[in-house]
């Protein structure tokens, strides 16, 4: 689930808990927790888990571990916070005895690292984005990444397209959609690529939180190769959306 800006991330943790039954008193009632990186699968070190409302708050070790005893039966809030990630907020099921074993994935924002981390991230999710950024550094047409979009606080695919020079949008009020269009070929629609596939239709209005980033090439002189189809005098629009394979 896609956080809201700002906002907290609210997920029932389902996938990822397993429940052990023993009789032992000794271990009866905890949780062994692990924070990771949703996009990267990596564990996050220091990062602050709240164990209920009013519980106790541990911090993560280098594998991104915690373990909280002689917890009280029932559901139960957890709360994990790091700097760089959005907060996450996680409701679990404490059984009468035994331990549980829970994995909580955040996902990335950026917010008060330095950029030199945010682009050695970059580097590191290669190479489903590799290509993306190669044409970025290129700057043959306009780009804007997930730091960028986040930054200018742009809710939709939309809101953002709208901001690049030389793309207009235009709204059918009855139909509730809108269809990019180039301002050098006004009467064709570019082509819409999505993680590298052409795709008949996009929805302006996906959410930001979703997308990596964004390609857009206003004319046949800024397109390159790999997205020169029949259609490519129209322009081309291509998005990369955030894969969390451990979401």
């Amino acid at each position: 689930m896609t956080p809201a800006s700002g906002g907290f991330v609210s997920v029932v943790l389902l996938i990822g808990l397993v429940g052990v039954s023993t009789p032992a008193p000794a271990t009866a009632q905890t949780l062994r927790a692990r924070v990771i990186d949703s996009e990267l699968g990596t564990p996050l070190q220091g990062a602050a888990v709240r164990i209920g409302k009013d519980g106790p708050t541990l911090t993560t070790d280098s594998s991104g571990r915690v373990v909280g005893s002689n917890l009280p039966r029932g559901p139960t809030e957890i709360t994990v916070k790091l700097i760089g990630y959005e907060p996450g907020v996680f409701d679990i099921f404490i059984p009468d005895s035994g331990s549980i074993a829970g994995v909580f994935p955040l996902e990335f924002n950026g917010y008060l690292m330095p950029a030199v981390l945010i682009e050695a991230r970059a580097e590191a999710l290669s190479p489903r984005y590799s290509d993306f950024e190669r044409r970025r550094h290129r700057a043959m047409g306009a780009y804007m990444r997930w730091d960028e979009l986040k930054r200018k606080g742009y809710s939709s695919v939309g809101d953002a397209l709208r901001t690049v020079r030389g793309v207009r949008m235009q709204c059918d009020q009855q139909r509730f959609e809108c269809s990019a269009y180039m301002a050098r070929t006004p009467q064709c629609q570019p082509t819409w690529y999505v993680d590298g596939v052409e795709v008949h239709s996009f929805h302006e209005n996906t959410p930001i939180n979703d997308v990596y980033g964004i390609e857009i090439y206003r004319g046949a002189g800024e397109i390159p190769a790999e997205f020169a189809g029949s259609n490519a005098a129209c322009g081309v629009i291509a998005v990369w959306t955030k894969s969390k394979p451990y979401r």
